[in-house]
């Protein structure tokens, strides 16, 4: 196999994984996200609980004030009872205390049902904190975790770039121009595998002479179809880890 050739593949093999841990990097992000968005889930659903607990304390308290200001007139109207002279002003003084004391039992029974409603909510409230403080604490978890993946995928791309230095050092400058316009225009895969007479980048059908040519002689051909650079591997040799497109 011409050299220049194998070296085409070797850079092809190398960007392959450096694409890849691209990809991988580019993913990153988008299960932070996930994460971050989980998060904000239990937020709100705390939040929520929150303001309900809150309004229902702010109606308790009215409800005491209002409950509070009705006991002090029913007091000052049984005060003013020993001052009424007739019969028919003290019949109508105690339907006055009267209407007052069914107020009374009225805000009361108000007060108790916005009480066990505040108790349940208290118990909803605590189980929203602690599942908020679970998944605060998951996503600090996932947040290293994710910072400790991106640092080993920039290290082991650091690794294949200076590998791939040493393997560009060796191609012939005008191969490698063509070699990377051809990543451009062809979706990152230059180098290809042809078997059976197919080129395995687009799948189309190479003339059985040039398929001959590239299995008996030393020199480099491309698809005349995607300008892919081709190679071909003996049935017992492995296929490279190519990113056929």
């Amino acid at each position: 196999m011409n050299e220049q050739l194998k070296l085409l593949m070797d850079v092809q093999e190398t960007d392959t994984y450096i694409m890849s841990i691209a990809e991988e990097i580019d993913l990153l992000p988008g299960k932070l996200l996930k994460a971050c968005n989980s998060l904000k889930d239990y937020k709100t659903s705390l939040d929520e609980v929150k303001a309900n607990y809150e309004r229902s304390d702010k109606k308790k308290k009215l409800k005491e004030d209002e409950l509070e200001e009705v006991q002090e007139k029913i007091k000052k109207f049984k005060a003013k009872s020993t001052e009424i002279k007739t019969n028919k002003e003290y019949e109508a003084h105690l339907k006055e205390i009267q209407t007052f004391e069914d107020n009374k039992y009225k805000i009361e029974e108000e007060t108790i049902s916005i009480m066990e409603a505040l108790e349940i909510l208290s118990k909803d409230l605590k189980k929203d904190e602690m599942r908020f403080k679970e998944a605060e604490e998951n996503f600090k978890q996932e947040e290293r975790a994710l910072e400790k993946k991106k640092n080993e995928l920039y290290s082991r791309m650091e690794v294949y770039k200076i590998k791939r230095k040493e393997i560009v050092g060796k191609i012939d400058e005008k191969i490698y121009e063509s070699y990377m316009n051809i990543i451009k225009s062809a979706g990152g895969v230059a180098v290809v595998q042809t078997n059976n007479e197919v080129c395995m980048g687009c799948y189309t059908n190479i003339p059985p002479q040039l398929y001959n040519d590239i299995k008996s002689t030393d020199k480099i051909f491309t698809c005349y179809n995607c300008n892919r650079y081709l190679y071909y591997l003996p049935q017992n040799e492995p296929a490279r880890n190519g990113k056929d497109n």
